[in-house]
This record gives C-alpha cells, structure tokens and sequence, in this order.
C-alpha cells in the first residue's frame, strides 16, 4: 500500500524508557488525556519511564491482535521445505523466471538478514546480506580479551567495545567456549541472556553503545548487527542489518592479551531477478530462487529476517495512544493524576469509550484469509 501524507512520522528514534514508542508517544498520550505532561524518572505517577512500558506492551498487544507488525521485529531461522513435485508444476503458465520459491511466515519483509540453505552432511551455505563467523578461544581467558565491532571508518563510523567478565556492555568466557559464543550473541543483540543467566547471575539485559565520533548520533549495537551460534556451537555467526550486502564495510576486532586481529564481513548475497541467486517480493514475503533449487530435503532452508510495514497508518497511531491512555485511567484509581468533576464523563465512561474505538480501528486493520472453494 502507497503511503500517505497522513501516515504517522516518530518524531524520534524509538525508546521505550524515554517514552517514545513505535506507534505513539507519552506526550501524544497526555494530550488526548488532556493532562499536563508526564514527569521524568520519579517526577509524576506515572512518569515517563512507566508510560514507556505501558506503551510496549499495547504495542505487543496490537500487532497480535492484528496479526501483523508495523514496527521492525527479527524472526530467527524460520524453517522452510522444499516439495520439487508441487514446487516445479506451480504456477501453470508457458513461461516462469524461476526454478522454485518459499512463502515466508511473514509479509512485509524489510531485509533479509540470512538465508542458510542445506547443503548435505551438517553444512549450510549463506546466501543473503553481509556476515562473518567467529570463534572465541576454547578455554577462558586470564588477560586482556575483547571484542569491537566497527561500523564504517574506524574513526567517524561506530565502534561497539565489548570486554570480557562485564554483564553490561560485554560477556563472560569462564563456563566453556559454547557458552561464551551464547554469551557474545546476546551482547551483540542487546538483549537479556535467557539462556546463560542462570550460570552467570545477570539480572538485566546487555546494552552495547557508542557515540559517533564525528556527530552526536548515539547508537547500539543491535542497530548494525544480528548474531547467532552456529550449528556446532563454537562460532558466532554475525549478520550486518546494513541494506543488501553493504554490511562489507564492517569488521570485528579480536584482542587477546597483546594481540589484534581484525576481520572483515564478506559479501554473501547474489541477489537480482536478472542475473543473481534469488530475487524476492518484499511486501508478499515470497523468496525466488533463480538457477539452483536447494538441497532436497525437509527443512532444508532458514531464513532470519526483519518484518514490518515501513509506514505506521494514522489509524494504527490513534489506537495505540487511545489503548495507553485507557491503562492509565483504569490505575488511576486515586484520581491524582485526572481529577473527575461533576460536570465532566466519569472515569469508567472515558476508559470504556477509549477501548471500544481503538479496537473498532484494529478490527478493521485485521489480516484475513479467504479460502475459496
């Protein structure tokens, strides 16, 4: 669908603790409270911060209703099989630039991060985007050990240092090299360490950022890259989230003790509908291959990749402010933050009347599937 100049525009990257979300905002959602603005960290009930959560949450709570996303969200290794006997009679027409095609789980593709396809044997050959494979050293490390990812010039572009033993900005590399590849992985995805957590004792996700050098542009580390264990689980296989293979600008530093060793991410994407390996259709979620099937197998493909309408619909905006500011009428229960006169709609009237509108929008935003006989 074309855009319209009625689309919802951030005004500002999203960030959840500073109250500014995908779809809406906390000074979008103390306007139509018509309330004065929220506070900072501690200066209002709620203040910013906690209006941040309720506004992940809605967010969640709309694109599962809708069965879609209108924000971006990685899908990891999702899993396709090839049918030769389907694949090849489909579609019956006299002419076909193709040997076989995937439908993805998802519309809407933005990028496709990674395409593993099965070769035989335990090998999968990459196909799409930028990326390289690291493995960290066997057995722990007791002198200097860390990790740079590097955007870009080493001195305008962006630089992500990740240290060794850190729970905030780095890993820990004692409980054996499968666990520091887990370990590293979640560093450089910016998330909480679900699967290492319970060895290491880390109680919050890990945030890995850095200050362009030559701007005041502040960027994380899951903003440039994506990163999972290969298949044996002693190696990171790190993706660029830069457009197509662009992702060759970057490399990753390795210092152990006195020695640095710097890797370049390789080109790993043939794509094109003229002369590449694959060509696709963004907004269908299909993936063409052009020459070559791959391996004849079940399961013989993953794919991870960023899904997402790039446009937030004016209506999408309306819902979600009106879905948030309902949550805090219905904890407002002391009145402290929206007084309640005898001239005014009751409390309960103005909770009720903000749901029934936001969910009259998102019912007609719902995906449908129609099966014809």
């Amino acid at each position: 669908m074309p855009k319209s100049k009625s689309d919802y525009i951030p005004g500002s990257v999203s960030s959840y603790a500073s109250g500014i979300g995908y779809y809406t905002t906390h000074t979008d959602v103390s306007d139509i409270l018509q309330i004065g603005a929220f506070g900072s960290a501690g200066a209002s009930n709620p203040d910013i911060p906690m209006v941040g959560k309720i506004i992940k949450r809605v967010e969640g709570k709309i694109d599962d209703k809708i069965k879609g996303s209108f924000r971006p969200e990685i899908i990891k290794r999702e899993i396709h099989s090839f049918d030769n006997w389907s694949q090849a009679a489909y579609p019956v027409r006299p002419w076909k630039d193709y040997v076989g095609f995937i439908q993805l789980d998802s519309e809407k593709v933005r990028k496709i991060i990674s395409m593993e396809v099965y070769q035989g044997d335990d090998e999968y050959k990459d196909m799409a985007g930028a990326m390289m494979e690291y493995e960290p050293p066997a057995s722990a490390q007791n002198g200097t050990y860390t990790l740079t990812l590097t955007v870009g010039d080493s001195a305008t572009g962006f630089r992500f240092v990740m240290s060794k033993n850190n729970a905030t900005n780095g890993f820990y590399d004692y409980f054996g090299q499968k666990t520091t590849v887990k370990q590293i992985c979640s560093a450089i995805n910016e998330e909480f360490p679900h699967e290492t957590a319970r060895f290491t004792n880390e109680t919050s996700e890990k945030s890995i950022i850095d200050q362009q050098d030559s701007g005041s542009i502040v960027r994380g580390s899951s903003d440039f890259f994506f990163a999972m264990p290969s298949d044996s689980g002693t190696k990171v296989k790190i993706y660029s989230l830069l457009p197509s293979d662009a992702g060759t600008i970057c490399t990753l530093e390795e210092t152990l003790g006195s020695t640095t060793t710097t890797t370049s991410f390789d080109d790993k994407e043939s794509g094109g509908r003229s002369d590449g390996d694959f060509w696709k259709i963004d907004k269908e979620g299909k993936i063409f291959f052009k020459h070559d099937w791959p391996y004849y197998a079940n399961s013989s493909i993953r794919v991870s990749y960023i899904r997402g309408d790039d446009r937030i619909p004016a209506a999408i905006h309306e819902a979600a402010t009106k879905l948030v500011a309902a949550e805090i009428l219905l904890h407002d229960d002391n009145t402290i933050l929206i007084a309640e006169t005898g001239s005014n709609i009751d409390l309960k009237t103005k909770h009720d009347t903000l749901i029934e509108e936001a969910n009259k929008i998102l019912d007609g935003k719902k995906r449908l599937l129609h099966l014809i006989e």
